[in-house]
């Protein structure tokens, strides 16, 4: 299977978008869109403090353990929900390491003008049933606008989940000031694979290979077997 996400890899920049996309800087505070770095929680909806330092952007590697992905912050609407305006949502949210609300969380990363990109988050759409039930939540950064290497606004935000009819939390990443580091920029969409319990990088690809569970088997498989962060985890009821 391990060969499997290196071919799917490969063949997924062949449905990937094409990205000027950089991360931007700024002098005068945090960039708009994006999520102030105090903002969010720092502890999981247990009152567990979400893991490390130290971070990093590797994914596993066979028997090698990948890094603890850091609580990075984002603007966005939990479960695609408008009603309460942009809210602070933070990867700590998702940290679950007694399993009780998720097996896998997938963060994503999109464009509006990616072609692939709005084809892959079609599928997440029309898969919630299945991802609901095999506990899997997947949340996605819009990254570009409509314009290539335009940072996504939150008007781009609720035009994109009006189009698509969201069921799945949605947030703005906009220049990829967060996740820029992962990929390289020319590639998207990007997936990133966690493992709620230790919060470490399962996987990491770039491309939309067609088939949502088919890419999910493999992460899902290594979230819930034994994980190399199995010391580190709180006691669990």
């Amino acid at each position: 299977m391990r060969g499997y996400w290196v071919v799917a890899t490969m063949a997924g920049l062949l449905l990937a978008c094409s990205s000027a996309a950089t991360n931007p800087s700024s002098t005068s505070g945090t960039p708009a869109g994006v999520a102030a770095p105090d903002a969010g929680v720092a502890t999981n909806p247990d009152g567990i403090p979400y893991p490390g330092p130290p971070y990093g952007h590797v994914a596993r590697s066979g028997l090698t353990a990948g890094n603890i992905i850091q609580n990075y912050k984002f603007l966005g609407y939990p479960n695609a929900d408008e009603s309460q305006g942009l809210q602070v949502i933070s990867l700590a949210n998702y940290y679950d390491p007694c399993r009780k609300r998720y097996n896998l969380l997938r963060i994503s990363v999109a464009g509006v003008w990616c072609v692939p990109c709005n084809e892959e988050t079609d599928a997440i759409v029309a898969d919630k049933a299945t991802l609901a039930a095999d506990k899997v939540v997947i949340i996605q950064a819009l990254g570009d606008g409509p314009t290539m290497g335009v940072g996504a606004t939150p008007m781009d935000l609720t035009a994109w989940i009006t189009k698509h009819m969201s069921n799945f939390t949605e947030m703005l990443d906009p220049g990829l000031a967060n996740l820029g580091t992962f990929f390289v920029a020319s590639a998207i969409p990007w997936n990133g694979d966690i493992d709620p319990r230790s919060m470490e990088i399962l996987q990491s690809a770039t491309g939309w290979s067609g088939d949502l569970n088919q890419d999910l088997e493999l992460p899902l498989g290594e979230a819930t077997a034994t994980s190399p962060y199995a010391s580190t985890f709180p006691s669990c009821p």
